[in-house]
């Protein structure tokens, strides 16, 4: 049972590619992404925030029908989101030094416009290591490297 849990979690992101209309339900808490009363929070700290993304790899995120968003809940150590139409969960582990693991992320399996978005801003996800907060935004980094930043988010409150 443990090893069948472990083969879906680590297959969750090649699914996403793969499958689709499928659908888990996340208890997403409500999008206020599209709310035009969504601020930017100032001097945020990484947890119980709100994240939406804002650049992916260097270019500026797409206008999709739902911006991706993260949440790191500090208490649970779990990690959720919308990857764009998709909502995704899974651990994350923190350390004071920087260093951020997301992952394994399980994903719902709905089939998006925007899909190319979504697998990237996973795949940054599954790739980061490293986080820098600097205001009220968060950059992403893979590896131990701070050059480029593989995603950059804002805090904002809902």
């Amino acid at each position: 049972m443990l090893y069948r849990t472990r083969f879906r979690a680590a297959a969750a992101l090649p699914l996403l590619l793969a499958l689709g209309a499928c659908s888990l339900d996340l208890n997403e808490r409500p999008n206020a992404t599209n709310d035009a009363t969504a601020t930017t929070v100032p001097a945020a700290t990484l947890q119980e925030v709100r994240w939406e993304l804002v650049e992916l790899n260097g270019q500026p995120a797409t206008a999709a029908a739902q911006t991706p968003y993260l949440v790191l809940q500090g208490g649970r150590a779990r990690a959720e989101g919308r990857a764009g139409c998709n909502k995704f969960s899974g651990p994350y582990t923190l350390a004071e030094d920087g260093r951020l693991r997301l992952g394994p992320l399980l994903t719902t399996r709905s089939t998006c416009p925007d899909i190319q978005t979504e697998i990237s801003f996973l795949q940054a996800l599954n790739q980061a290591q490293r986080y820098r907060i600097s205001g009220s935004t968060l950059r992403l980094y893979a590896a131990d490297t701070l050059g480029a930043p593989l995603a950059r988010l804002k805090a904002v409150s809902e």
